[in-house]
């Protein structure tokens, strides 16, 4: 082997082993080179960091970069032995590396599509977080029809080992079974049954399953819903189209005409509520009437007695009825004095002012009959 930067002649027993010159490879933190012995056969992994030449006896079989993965990743690696060992990115010890000898990352061959017929989707990488993953088969209802069913789940895996031990179609498993499932609780009912609760029969799909299938596999269903579904044959979905249109019809007057209701119920409870206050508000001005009153009362019984008893005092031989009549007369000269501040116009009766009306006619008769004779 002939290195670095000279002028090679070839000997007379020598000859090209490669049919080109080489470069160097540079190993360094991400580039790690597999060689093996020409002699004995055997591999090694060199990750020294150099500009490394191969020696005589030695052939570079591969450049191999740093596998690197990050928190959420996980990988297989499948030993010469046969035996498979995990590396988690969450380890530290595992985060990065470079493949050893004999080794290879294990590839899953997982199902793909929304009804999962093919069977061509290579991982070597897998992403432990929660995922969502569509999916559409048919199943057939109580009586008769068919329905073509459109959904997702959110799922996860939560054992890798356990996956790998009863799996090797994680994803065509999964909907598999619940394809399975959906089958055996959509034939227990009937159309109309479904289409008021299907979103009842997907949790119940998953939520309900007493099968340790999808533990057993490592993995973990979080939810699963139906988005959609239509029948199968164009007669039946051209039914339940109408089916649909009146359902939304009738919901949307159904919420009409809760609205015209919630809008008079608002306005008698606010009748009620003004009918409440006009209550109190005339219950107080009653209370505050009452109580004027009473005062008022209070006032001019305080002045009768005052009145009566100075009377008592200075006129002590003074008819108790007259002192009354009295008291009455100063009362109507209080009403007279108010009554002509102002432009009130005062109408007595007969009673009232004490007068009298008398009739003089004879008086009138007997001057005319003395006149007479005079003349």
């Amino acid at each position: 082997v002939e290195r670095a930067e000279q002028l090679v002649f070839l000997g007379p027993f020598e000859e090209f082993i490669e049919n080109k010159k080489q470069s160097a490879i540079n190993v360094d933190e991400e580039t790690a080179v597999l060689v093996r012995n020409r002699r004995t056969g055997q591999q090694h992994l060199v990750t020294e960091k150099k500009l490394f030449f191969p020696a005589s006896d030695e052939e570079i079989l591969e450049v191999r970069k740093l596998t690197k993965l990050a928190d959420y990743e996980a990988c297989i690696v499948r030993d010469k032995t046969g035996k498979d060992v995990f590396y988690f990115g969450s380890s530290d010890e595992h985060r990065s590396f470079f493949l050893p000898p004999h080794s290879s990352i294990v590839t899953l061959l997982w199902s793909r599509g929304r009804r999962r017929e093919l069977r061509d989707l290579k991982i070597k990488i897998l992403d432990l977080r929660p995922m969502y993953m569509s999916f559409e088969f048919n199943c057939r209802t109580n009586d008769n029809v068919e329905l073509v069913l459109e959904g997702s789940f959110f799922w996860e895996i939560t054992d890798l080992k356990a996956m790998i031990k009863f799996t090797n179609d994680t994803t065509g498993d999964i909907c598999n079974h619940a394809r399975s499932r959906f089958i055996e609780l959509v034939s227990k009912v009937t159309l109309q049954e479904f289409m008021t609760k299907f979103n009842v029969i997907a949790e119940q799909v998953h939520k309900n399953d007493v099968t340790s299938f999808y533990s057993q596999r490592g993995v973990k269903i979080h939810s699963l819903e139906v988005t959609a579904y239509h029948c199968a044959e164009a007669s039946t979905a051209l039914i339940l189209e109408e089916i649909i249109q009146e359902t939304t019809n009738r919901m949307n007057r159904l919420q009409q005409q809760e609205s015209e209701n919630e809008v008079q119920l608002k306005q008698i409870r606010g009748d009620i509520e003004e009918e409440k206050a006009r209550g109190e508000l005339i219950k107080i001005q009653t209370e505050n009437s009452n109580a004027e009153s009473k005062m008022e009362g209070l006032a001019e019984a305080e002045r009768v007695r005052s009145f009566l008893s100075g009377l008592g005092e200075n006129l002590p031989e003074m008819d108790t009825n007259k002192a009354i009549s009295l008291w009455r007369t100063l009362r109507k000269e209080d009403a007279l004095r108010a009554v002509a501040k102002g432009n009130t116009k005062l109408y007595f009766t007969p009673r009232d002012a004490n007068l009298s009306i008398e009739s003089h006619e004879h008086i009138r008769e007997a001057g005319w009959v003395a006149g007479g004779d005079s003349t």
